[in-house]
């Protein structure tokens, strides 16, 4: 059996120490430049590893992200800039980390502390953060830096606008952002007047409470919070968006989400965008009540927001997580210039714009003038400032809702780990009650429903909506001067601004030089909340008692008596109300309410009534007929002498008359009915008393101003009393004629005591 050879000893070597010495410096080399690329790369690595580990438990889409600023394609990101930043918070700067478990920072600034809303997408990976899940700094290894403490003038610029949304706004209203003369963005309007938008049915998570933070635990996934069904907004509900862009020297950053949050507690999540608007809740009580997170809060004398840009699952820029600034929100009122702010004022609808001549009725102070749920008093923002105490706001019934008492919104709590998701379903509230200090009324009332102008004109005659339509009525009120054109409405409560309108009244079948004559002297109509009525002065000069008015009601935004702005005319007029523009207000005025109305004599009562249901009318009226040629019927006609008189003027009588009027062509049907007398020449001595009921053809002859003479015949049936210069000749007898007659008459009759036509009547056919 053979035996491996021995080996031989191990001669020492001189050069040996040299290639060790040689070979540990390339160690140490290549564990710099490692060490160099790991604290690069490793850490985008890893959270590219996490993140798609967190997408395939979450199952949820990645939202849409910019991308790392760059010199140029393919080379290495540069570090945005983050100067004028309130915190910063890093990814781990070395393997090692100086935190422990339990002490990481919150995804954003007081995250634990606030109700908080994701809006756009999936807020699961979000609570699960904020709760202590795993993200990106949850074990502790993230640093904090903390920047400016106070105001920046970087994030102060990234509010850029504040916008006023309403449903019947196509775009939406800039109130402040434009710039002035001198280059400084200014406060255009003062929406304190106008209804706030309902927020309640947002779903919003709580703040984390005292048993989550007992010990860290691990929270897999967090449950999901979904939105009730939202009530629809109303005509007047306005809706303040704060237009905001975040800085253009870290714009390119790969953040994923964004965080505002106000000073009142109360969060919104939103996914990362380069511009992007915030809805906010203008509370007019200087308070911040409750917090639910349903909507941000702002305040009329200015604030401020938090906007924090922050990532889940890797870092930014470099190895920033988030980054914080300070946002400055201007005031949205302007007390102290000695030209404030115009306020903003609802549009009023069509029927609240009403023209009446009816008698001046007041409600008596123990009716209510509105509904409970009628905003017949000022606006909550205005009523918030001036009340001591107000119900809560679980006292609001669901269907008119309330402004917030100073939160606004009734908080939600979140679901806990491990709960099914689930809908709540709103409560039922009981009615709210009257507080004995100041009533609290919603913004806005139940929205009316929607019907035809038929349907919502009164039947009979009374006042009538300025819905740019046609009404009838006697020429007697107009005369009297006891019209007028009154604004209504629910809204009307919130003028604690004289809002300025303009007024005309023209006749138009009659034209002055082609243009219609114009029957008012005094055009400016300022309304307040006492003062809503507009009197029209009476009509002597340029009417008569057949004419064709058109009246109609226009804004005037540009008048200096005036310190309230419809939303309608806000876009048109803000650069003029900003460069004083009010010296041509003509050129800013617009309609808002018109009517033509028909004075018709003997076809209108002492109020208005819609064309539509007038239609045609019937009118009775006094007429002398004077018969210029009769054919005269008896019991034996072959006896009468003669039968047909030559004289002229062969009887002259007086009848009422009853015809068929249209108001609008002003022109009677050609065929009337009559009941009247006459006194007959038959010839040879002897004289008839006529008396008939008859039917009149007639050709109109003068038709203008209510007068109805006309040319035509007279067909009647009656009785007829014949006498001679001696004594009764044939005594009573049965007669029918056929007359050739010009008839006389007036349908102007004069006016009696009680303001009505002493033989007017009125019936619809």
């Amino acid at each position: 059996m053979r035996q491996a050879p021995l080996a031989a000893p191990r001669v020492p070597d001189e050069s040996a120490p040299r290639a060790r010495a040689a070979f540990l410096r390339f160690l140490a080399l290549f564990g710099v430049a490692a060490s160099l690329s790991l604290s690069v790369a490793g850490p985008v690595a890893a959270q590219d590893e996490d993140a798609d580990t967190a997408s395939d438990d979450t199952d949820t889409p990645e939202p849409t992200t910019t991308r790392t600023n760059s010199t140029t394609s393919g080379s290495a990101p540069m570090p945005a800039d983050f100067s004028g930043s309130l915190q910063i918070v890093r990814g781990p700067a070395s393997a090692n980390g100086g935190a422990t478990p339990g002490t990481a920072p919150e995804i954003f600034p007081e995250a634990s502390r606030v109700f908080m809303s994701v809006r756009d997408t999936d807020p699961v990976p979000i609570e699960t953060a904020r709760r202590g899940g795993p993200w990106l700094c949850s074990t502790g290894q993230c640093s904090t830096t903390l920047g400016e403490a106070g105001q920046s003038r970087i994030g102060d610029d990234m509010l850029r606008s504040i916008k006023l949304q309403t449903p019947t706004l196509p775009l939406p209203l800039t109130i402040w952002g434009r710039l002035d003369e001198q280059g400084k963005r200014t406060l255009d309007f003062d929406p304190v007047l106008l209804g706030r938008r309902d927020y309640r049915h947002v779903c919003a998570y709580a703040p984390i409470g005292p048993n989550d933070k007992a010990g860290p635990r691990k929270v897999e996934k967090a449950p999901l919070c979904r939105d009730d069904m939202p009530v629809p907004p109303l005509p007047d509900s306005a809706e303040v968006l704060l237009g905001m862009q975040w800085p253009k020297q870290s714009e390119m950053a790969d953040f994923r989400y964004l965080a505002i949050v106000d000073s009142c507690g109360n969060a919104r999540v939103q996914p990362f965008q380069r511009t992007f608007t915030v809805p906010v809740f203008e509370v007019a009580s200087g308070g911040c009540g409750k917090a639910d997170g349903k909507v941000l809060r702002i305040f009329p004398s200015g604030g401020w927001l938090r906007v924090t840009a922050f990532n889940l699952d890797n870092t930014a820029a470099g190895t920033v997580v988030n980054a914080t600034y300070r946002v400055s929100v201007p005031p949205l009122e302007n007390i102290v210039e000695s030209n404030p702010a115009r306020m903003l004022f609802p549009d009023p609808q069509l029927e609240d714009l009403k023209v009446d001549c009816g008698p001046a009725m007041r409600r008596s102070s123990g009716l209510p003038s509105a509904p409970p749920s009628s905003p017949s008093s000022p606006p909550p923002g205005v009523m918030l400032k001036q009340a001591a105490a107000a119900p809560p706001p679980d006292a609001a019934p669901k269907a008119a809702p309330r402004e917030p008492e100073a939160s606004g919104l009734t908080p939600r709590t979140a679901p806990k780990p491990g709960d099914k998701p689930q809908v709540q379903p709103a409560a039922k509230t009981p009615a709210a009650k009257a507080s004995p200090v100041a009533p609290r009324t919603s913004p806005m009332g139940p929205p009316r429903p929607s019907l035809p102008m038929k349907a919502t004109a009164p039947a009979g005659p009374g006042p009538q909506p300025l819905a740019h339509m046609s009404l009838v009525i006697a020429p007697e009120p107009l005369r009297q001067g006891v019209c007028r054109v009154r604004l209504s409405g629910s809204t009307k409560g919130r003028l604690v601004a004289p809002l300025a309108l303009y007024v005309s009244l023209t006749r138009t079948d009659r034209t002055s030089n082609g243009a219609p004559i114009e029957l008012l002297t005094d055009h400016k109509w300022i309304v307040t909340p006492n003062s809503a009525e507009f009197q029209l002065p009476p009509l002597a000069e340029n009417f008569d008692g057949d004419s064709r008015l058109r009246l109609a009601v226009y804004s005037d935004p540009l008048n200096t008596d005036g310190k309230v702005v419809l939303v309608s005319d806000a876009t048109r007029v803000a650069a003029s109300l900003r460069s004083g523009g009010e010296a041509t207000p003509e050129a800013a005025r617009r309609l808002i309410g018109s009517a033509t109305i028909h004075s018709v004599p003997l076809c209108g009562e002492s109020n208005f009534e819609t064309l539509e249901a007038a239609g045609s009318c019937l009118r009775a009226y006094l007429t002398i007929p004077a018969m210029l040629a009769t054919l005269q019927i008896t019991r034996a006609p072959w006896l009468e002498r003669p039968l047909v008189t030559r004289s002229v003027l062969s009887a002259v009588g007086v009848a009422l008359a009853v015809d068929s009027y249209d108001p609008v062509r002003r022109r009677a049907f050609p065929i009337a009915g009559q009941l009247g007398g006459s006194i007959q020449q038959l010839g040879d001595g002897r004289v008839g008393l006529l008396g008939y009921l008859g039917v009149a053809p007639t050709i109109p002859v003068l038709g203008d101003g209510g007068n109805t003479t006309s040319f035509g015949f007279l067909a009647g049936l009656g009785l007829s009393y014949i006498t001679n210069e001696s004594g009764p000749d044939e005594g009573l007898k049965p007669a029918a004629f056929l007359s050739v007659v010009v008839q006389v008459g007036q349908a102007t009759p004069q006016v009696s005591s009680s303001g009505r036509a002493v033989f007017g009547t009125y019936q619809g056919e």
